[in-house]
């Protein structure tokens, strides 16, 4: 844990960092937009979605090319890492772990090749759930795969293994990993087979990457992640299966962002860790506010949800904070 700040002294430098999400990275121009707004303001890691849906933002024989993409062949992640490595950027590859797909008009995915269509038995089905429409209830984000199926859980890790095993990414990220609602579990115990994921993908992760950076986004409130979604993050940190958390702290109340931040810090103390922060348009003071809120709580750095070129006012006040 960091030393704590004097009073009146000055905050020392943090890490900052964006989570940059798949619709930003679709072409060579908006990937070296990126980079430039970056580097111009002293941002040197970026965490970028390159498996959103089930589906691949890179060269992949595993699963399908993002729909979002063009058939020209262009390759983001490849543009990512030799744009990032030019200019000084530090990419991590960001996988939706157990979050599969998500359409607003009900679609499924067009591509027969992907895991929707090829493996339906992989895919989790609450309460006899029999269709595969992401409609089935007030909580339901999207389909996801059954964490406590090993089969889904090996095809992830194969997905993220080839990843890192193929292209020179500073880390890999994940996000989803747990559960929509502990009630979409067959019981609370089923927590094991997230983490049985963690585990396995830190040995095969770092056994194809030596040195990778291995981060996570969690929900900030141990007990909650705990208890509602079956995501035990401190416990991947005491054993070491996870470099860097990122807290998701997304509250406009700059006090509860400081309260959850220092809820984690203390729940993973030995941990590094980058308070998750929302930029919220227009909000120039409020980010301000929350970066300091982060630091205060003890976080080496912060990262900002999300990347967006259309405000470029947030990421001047999130970089100078």
């Amino acid at each position: 844990m960091p030393p704590e700040r004097r009073c009146g002294a000055p905050y020392p430098r943090m890490d900052k960092a964006l989570w940059v999400v798949r619709d930003k990275i679709t072409s060579k121009n908006a990937i070296d937009d990126l980079m430039a707004d970056a580097t111009t303001r002293g941002i040197h890691d970026v965490v970028v979605q390159v498996r959103g849906r089930g589906d691949a933002y890179y060269r992949s024989s595993l699963e399908p090319r993002a729909e979002e993409l063009k058939g020209d062949g262009f390759d983001p992640l490849e543009h990512l890492v030799r744009s990032g490595a030019a200019v000084g950027v530090r990419v991590h590859a960001w996988g939706n772990v157990f979050f599969v797909w998500s359409s607003a008009t009900g679609a499924l995915p067009r591509s027969r090749d992907h895991l929707v269509h090829r493996h339906p038995d992989w895919l989790l089905r609450p309460g006899g759930v029999k269709y595969l429409d992401p409609v089935g209830g007030a909580d339901w984000e999207g389909i996801y795969t059954d964490p406590a199926n090993p089969a889904a859980r090996e095809h992830a890790l194969s997905v993220f293994a080839d990843i890192v095993a193929h292209y020179r990414v500073e880390g890999f990220h994940y996000d989803y990993v747990r559960y929509p609602q502990v009630t979409y579990a067959s019981s609370g115990d089923d927590h094991a087979a997230v983490t049985a994921f963690v585990r396995e993908a830190s040995e095969r992760l770092r056994a194809a990457r030596p040195g990778l950076v291995i981060s996570a986004a969690v929900f900030p409130d141990p007990e909650v992640a705990r208890d509602r979604v079956l995501q035990r993050w401190p416990e991947w940190a005491r054993a070491g299966w996870i470099d860097l958390l990122c807290p998701m702290a997304y509250r406009r109340d700059t006090a509860e962002v400081g309260r959850l931040l220092s809820k984690a810090r203390a729940a993973a103390p030995e941990t590094r860790m980058w308070g998750g922060l929302m930029a919220y348009a227009g909000e120039r003071t409020l980010l301000g506010d929350q970066v300091r809120a982060a630091q205060d709580a003890g976080c080496e750095g912060a990262i900002l949800f999300a990347y967006d070129p259309a405000q470029r006012d947030l990421l001047d006040v999130f970089s100078s904070s």
